[in-house]
């Protein structure tokens, strides 16, 4: 008995190819219990029996248990096969060498899982790999009428031990003997750094956007929560982190993060945050991304992946200079506050380089033509803009006291200011970033009652629920998603509040409220890209709910309006649950009961 060892050979970079599949010949050795076979994730677990007395014509079968030490038994029906296997030195002349020989291949698939995973999963559209002999849950009868909607799978983990055992009953000592023979799954791991969906490889970086890492290795699937994988990010300006990004969901075998690019000229290495989750790097900088796979196709049985991707270097701008000679006064104070608000941005800019130097002079500047117009020109139709300006350099060096007190002079001496909306919404920012929530609250709400009109209310009702969802108020962060989706159902950030939402009643357990909220999202936007997870979000939710039929119908609209995409794929798995199996049956019986 023997599990034949598998693997993937990738082509050539650039090539267009499909990657090719091996199957490795016997090596001679020993069948030792203890030897494990290295079998690729991808390609089906293949078993040979070498039995001549069972070989007794063209027709003889032989059975195979197989386990990954889990709960889930399968049982491979192998038949006479010459597959994947050397018969150069046989005669070519016997019409069936597999026969002579009695050589028994079966097959299976294999799927992540667990204890609690299905043993079926259900057949795709154009799905036509065939398998070598039969597949059946031990200790029952293969369904052949099932075989088009549904096949068996062997649930596998990156940890499990790959089990198989033969009941080898004709023996020259006469006694019947179990043969045993296992593996273990090494599948090449793949890293790739995308475009924000996930899909599309990304060959430039920019500062101040993120990094999208995608990392695919069936063997780093260990457990039956979703599992994590370490990356390491350094850049040739000094910046070093290892970061643990998250499987997408339990059984997967895909890793995804997303990172910001924040920009630092000197970067501090390992000092990652997990909240920030910030990497440092400059313009022109180069990035590089590892992933070190222990369970890999090669001599060491390991191997790092590594991505190389250059950061932009950036853009030039333009300085112009002029006189500061005026013919009008109301002429005189717009040009010293334009220059005032360049210094600001010139201020800001540098700091967030961490050039310190020019930074501080730009500041000095700025201060001093604020005082110059103070002096020069006292009038106090001015003070509310001096006093804005004044906020924005306090904000820009977090010292929120300070900002506060400058945005709190304009809201309440000058309620009527064309600025005085603006002040209310950073004045509520300083507060929050001070973290005085309830003070930040309360400004919230007074912008929101005295400015009902201001366009800053949907940003403000965003940050607000960010704010409860990052700390798990999700009740709170629903109540603040639902009147976002009463009064602003047309905004551009309403598909994404739409689905928080959702997302808000599910995390507070609340599942038939977010079943109803995600077929909300469904109806009111059918065509977002958040559409086919909110299907089967709303499926999920009812599942949780404990409503199997409308789950039912939910997961099986997302595979038919979505076949392409990956909530398909998850729901395709959840249909073949035992409940859903039995929903299934259910609906078709009744069809056939109406007919």
């Amino acid at each position: 008995l023997r599990i034949i060892e598998t693997r993937m050979i990738q082509p050539p970079e650039g090539s267009d190819a499909n990657a090719r599949t091996e199957y490795l010949p016997d090596t001679g050795e020993p069948l030792l219990e203890d030897r494990q076979a290295k079998v690729n994730y991808f390609v089906p677990l293949t078993v040979e029996v070498i039995d001549p007395d069972a070989a007794k014509d063209e027709f003889s079968k032989v059975k195979v248990l197989l386990n990954a030490g889990s709960t889930n038994f399968v049982e491979v029906t192998c038949v006479l096969s010459s597959q994947f296997g050397d018969f150069s030195d046989l005669d070519k002349t016997q019409a069936n060498q597999a026969l002579m020989m009695g050589r028994f291949i079966g097959q299976t698939r294999m799927q992540l899982g667990g204890n609690n995973s299905p043993t079926t999963v259900p057949r795709a559209l154009g799905d036509n790999i065939n398998l070598i002999g039969r597949v059946s849950i031990s200790g029952t009868e293969i369904d052949e009428s099932n075989r088009k909607h549904v096949y068996t799978v062997l649930n596998v983990n990156g940890k499990s031990t790959l089990k198989a055992a033969y009941k080898d009953t004709a023996r020259p000592d006469g006694a019947a003997k179990e043969l045993l023979a296992s593996g273990r799954l090494v599948t090449d791991g793949s890293l790739v750094v995308t475009e924000e969906d996930y899909k599309e490889p990304l060959k430039l970086l920019h500062v101040g956007e993120k990094l999208f890492v995608v990392i695919n290795d069936p063997d780093l699937d260990i457990s039956d929560e979703r599992d994590p994988a370490v990356i390491t990010i350094k850049t040739e300006s000094g910046e070093m982190e290892e970061i643990k990004i998250s499987e997408t969901l339990s059984h997967s075998g895909v890793f995804t993060g997303s990172l910001d690019l924040k920009a630092r000229e000197k970067p501090i290495p390992e000092n990652f945050d997990k909240i920030k989750k910030e990497i440092e790097c400059f313009f022109g900088d180069k990035l590089s991304i590892a992933y070190n796979d222990t369970a890999a196709s090669t001599f060491e049985g390991n191997a790092t992946l590594q991505s190389e991707v250059p950061v932009a270097i950036g853009t030039d701008g333009l300085v112009s200079a002029f006189s500061k000679i005026f013919g009008n006064q109301k002429l005189a104070v717009q040009t010293q506050f334009h220059i005032a608000e360049s210094y600001f941005e010139l201020f800001k800019n540098n700091l967030s380089l961490e050039r310190k130097d020019e930074a501080e002079k730009a500041l000095k500047a700025g201060r001093r033509l604020l005082k110059e117009i103070m002096v020069d020109y006292p009038d106090p139709k001015y003070l509310p803009r001096i006093a804005y300006l004044s906020g924005q350099f306090s904000q820009e060096l977090k010292d929120w006291n300070e900002a506060a007190n400058s945005y709190a002079l304009i809201v309440r001496q000058h309620p009527n200011h064309t600025l005085a909306a603006d002040a209310q919404y950073k004045l509520a920012q300083c507060y929050e970033e001070a973290e005085e929530f309830d003070r930040a609250l309360e400004e919230y709400v007074t912008l929101a009652a005295t400015h009902p009109k201001s366009p800053l209310i949907p940003k403000t009702m965003i940050r607000i629920n960010e704010y409860f969802y990052k700390r798990e108020n999700f009740k709170i962060a629903a109540k603040v998603a639902e009147k976002f989706m009463d009064r602003f159902s047309d905004h551009d950030a309403a598909p994404k509040m739409g689905f928080r939402w959702g997302q808000c009643h599910y995390k507070d357990e609340k599942y038939t409220k977010a079943a109803e909220v995600f077929d909300l999202f469904i109806k009111k936007f059918p065509d977002d890209n958040l559409s086919a997870q909110s299907i089967f979000w709303s499926g999920e939710s009812w599942r949780m709910a404990k409503n199997v039929p409308q789950a039912f119908r939910r997961y099986n609209r997302c595979r038919w309006d979505f076949p392409e995409s990956e909530a398909a794929q998850f729901a395709r798995g959840r249909l073949a649950l035992p409940d859903m199996l039995a929903q299934f049956e259910a609906e078709a019986n009744s069809v056939d009961n109406d007919n």
